[in-house]
């Protein structure tokens, strides 16, 4: 058995971290999807527009009300054009790891479509996907705090009180920790009550942060009288007669109040997932998401322990290098692999000879809808075998030293960084 067999054994056999996912409750799943539909959700449907579909033509192939075969038709020019990218293998993957479909095409989107519909009426779809095929000892969802735990713990954003949608949100996500809100202090104490009142649910395990997709991560040093000038200004088109501005608060509240949110992380010694790299959709400004936009956030709060998403894609050297000069900064492939799978399997055998390999997260899957998190768990076990296997035969390292890493990658890293023993030994 060669080396890359022997890995790709071991790590099939191995029950996994999930560092992110957005999985809504199984319950909760639309009861009119059908297939297109849900596996449209997001990242392939992006695909299909980047290939040429028209967004408005999007809408219609993922309405479930149409006629599945109508629809495929339209899709199929762009489907054939993007099946090729990680989005769409990790579909095919699906299809036939979990429909016994071998791949996604004119013929097999019928019955498809039937095994799917047979399988969402059988009930119990979360424990056969990421449980019984998966392997998944526990995943970490985003913003669900009422999870079910036989799967799942969870993130909590506290974005709403860095760059609130109007002062009405704010507002409200203070009054339901009992603060009136009128002053800048007012919100501090808002937002710290909301983290400690969050941080007593036993699901809650970190911070996630998505601020990228809306402004830039570099989060300047400011004062209290500028942010609070900011904010009463804020407050003010707020409560001006018949005006309710929904205006944002300017940059300079928004970047103290994310070293605040640092602080009282660090006090509390809670990990922090921000997203970096790549955003979901199209259009997106890119420039906003380099990792290294937030070194100065590394530099104050050595304390917290930074889990930076989706291997900084495209910026996978400069994350190198960030995990390398701070030892409070880890690297979280959740994503990755499916963005490019060759380019994260790349970056792993470069990571491996640069950074500590106790620094990194092999494996999150990202996902909407589960069927997703079945393929892209088998393309990031395989680019884990394969980049391992690499460093083998390149005498980096001997097979019992590949396995181990291979553990620290998918269980033990993870593990560690969101303290979840007990849970990965429960979920096995």
């Amino acid at each position: 058995m060669s080396a890359l067999d022997e890995l790709q054994d071991y790590i099939d056999g191995l029950w996994i971290v999930d560092t992110h996912e957005h999985l809504p409750a199984e319950k909760d799943r639309p009861a009119d999807s059908d297939v297109l539909t849900e596996w449209l959700t997001h990242y392939f449907s992006c695909d299909l527009v980047s290939a040429g579909l028209a967004p408005k033509d999007l809408g219609k192939v993922t309405d479930s009300s149409g006629d599945l075969m109508k629809r495929w038709d339209m899709a199929e020019p762009y489907w054939q054009a993007a099946r090729s990218t990680g989005y769409g293998r990790a579909l095919d993957i699906a299809a036939r790891g979990l429909y016994g479909i071998e791949s996604v095409n004119r013929d097999t989107i019928g019955p498809l479509n039937d095994a799917f519909l047979a399988a969402r009426e059988k009930g119990g779809h979360y424990q056969y996907v990421l449980k019984e095929k998966s392997r998944i000892a526990v995943s970490i969802v985003d913003s669900r705090l009422d999870c079910d735990e036989h799967f799942f713990v969870s993130a909590l954003r506290f974005d709403h009180f860095i760059r609130p949608q109007g002062a009405g949100t704010l507002a409200s996500a203070a009054r339901d920790v009992g603060v009136r809100l009128h002053t800048l202090e007012d919100v501090k104490e808002a937002l710290r009550l909301s983290l400690d009142k969050t941080a007593q649910r036993k699901t809650f395990v970190t911070v996630k942060m998505g601020l990228a997709y809306e402004r830039t991560l570099h989060f300047a040093k400011t004062t209290h009288a500028k942010a609070e000038e900011e904010f009463n200004q804020f407050m003010f088109g707020w409560n001006a007669p018949g005006c309710h501005s929904v205006h944002m608060p300017g940059r300079a509240y928004q970047d103290y109040m994310m070293h605040y949110l640092m602080e009282l992380a660090e006090e509390r010694e809670l990990p922090v997932q921000i997203h970096t790299g790549l955003h979901e959709g199209t259009g997106n400004v890119i420039e906003n998401s380099n990792p290294v936009l937030l070194t100065n956030l590394f530099i104050e709060y050595p304390g917290v322990r930074f889990d930076i998403f989706h291997m900084g894609y495209p910026y996978m050297m400069e994350m190198s290098n960030l995990a390398k000069n701070f030892r409070n900064v880890f690297i979280d492939m959740a994503w990755g692999n499916i963005i490019s799978p060759e380019a994260a399997r790349r970056a792993l055998v470069e990571w491996l000879d640069a950074v500590p390999a106790n620094k990194i997260s092999a494996f999150g899957g990202d996902y909407c809808f589960v069927d997703g998190v079945y393929g892209h768990q088998k393309i990031a076990r395989g680019n884990v075998a394969a980049a391992l296997a690499q460093k083998v035969a390149d005498g980096s390292f001997d097979l019992d030293r590949a396995k181990e890493i291979a553990h620290w990658l998918l269980v033990d890293n993870p593990t560690r960084i969101f303290r979840l023993e007990d849970r990965v030994r429960a979920g096995e």
